[in-house]
């Protein structure tokens, strides 16, 4: 029997706010780094930070940018011995047509618990992009010189 061990993985985005349930989160795979084993998996939940420590307060080496209500996927393994973990998150799964995926590795020693802190912190870089005219599967006539397009683009 192996050590239980607790990871927290939080995805944020490139030099903003955490993927979170607004966005439909990001979907987190852990798997043993040389063997491909699957070791967990699911989507993190919770809110997008705390705007004014995230965007407004100068970020120090060892400040927290997250609380316990800021998206995160929790995971529970039972270590034998030290694995060489990977993390991989794809998202944002509410607008999979901006998703990208990001992955990220470390040694897990049975019993230390990645969990304090902002634990183990991916950063998804992209923009969640959203066409919004002309709609899906829009047909134009043969000849149409010009089509207008609208979009919504924000960063992730």
């Amino acid at each position: 029997m192996g050590i239980a061990t607790q990871i927290t993985v939080r995805v944020r985005t490139k030099d903003a706010k955490f993927l979170g349930t607004s966005m439909g989160g990001a979907f987190v795979t852990l798997r043993d780094s040389q063997t491909g084993e699957l070791l967990s998996k699911g989507v993190t939940q919770g809110s997008t930070g705390d705007s004014e420590i995230i965007m407004n307060t100068p970020h120090e080496r060892t400040k927290t940018l997250s609380d316990e209500l800021t998206a995160s996927f929790h995971a529970e393994l039972d270590l034998e011995e030290p694995r060489h973990i990977t993390a991989t998150a794809f998202g944002p799964l509410a607008q999979r047509q901006s998703a990208n995926e990001v992955s990220s590795s470390q040694w897990v020693i049975p019993g230390r618990h990645i969990t304090a802190g902002d634990a183990w912190m991916i950063e998804l870089r992209g923009f969640a992009v959203d066409i919004t005219s002309p709609p899906a599967h829009s047909h134009y006539p043969a000849g149409t010189e010009q089509v207008e397009v609208r979009s919504n683009v924000i960063m992730m």
